[in-house]
This record gives C-alpha cells, sequence and structure tokens, in this order.
C-alpha cells in the first residue's frame, strides 16, 4: 500500500508543479500595451466635474425616436472628398 501511495505522489508531482503560476516581474513588462491604450482614450485621467456635460434637446431627441420608429428618417446628406476642404489650425 504504501509503494502504491508513493507512485500516486510520485506521477502526480509534476502535474501539481505546474499548476503554480509564472508571475513575469521583467521591469517595463506591459508598458507598450498600457501606452497604446492611454494614447486611444480621450482622457486618460478625468477629474469628476472638470467639463460640463454636452447639452442635449429631449424633444429633439423624442422627434427623432418618433421618425425612426415611423420609418420616416432623415437620411443625411452624402459627402464626396471633394466637398470637404481642409482648414488652417487641424
Amino acid at each position: 500500500m504504501r509503494k502504491l501511495l508513493l507512485l500516486i505522489l510520485a506521477t502526480l508531482s509534476p502535474a501539481l508543479a505546474a499548476c503554480q503560476g509564472s508571475v513575469i516581474s521583467e521591469p517595463g513588462f506591459g508598458d507598450a500595451v498600457n501606452h497604446n491604450v492611454a494614447m486611444q482614450v480621450i482622457n486618460p485621467d478625468p477629474h469628476p466635474g472638470q467639463e460640463p456635460a454636452p447639452e442635449a434637446s429631449g424633444r429633439r431627441a423624442a422627434d427623432a425616436m418618433e421618425r425612426y420608429q415611423s420609418g420616416k428618417v432623415i437620411q443625411p446628406k452624402p459627402l464626396n472628398t471633394s466637398d470637404i476642404k481642409a482648414s488652417e489650425g487641424n
């Protein structure tokens, strides 16, 4: 019985060792990902109350919902690349 127990422990030990997580502790690991995420965020360090919420018209939103539900949506005007004009300061 003791030999069987030792055999079981000997065969399961490598399997248990594989369950141990490995931690990558190199300095700078993940910096590129964090940098790329920060570049895609409008304000990576927002402060509450810093900027007011954008204005919205409840009546205009309700009208848009009614048009959507009735199938009378106002289609946007098509835009061509020749219609777009560049402005200074961009």
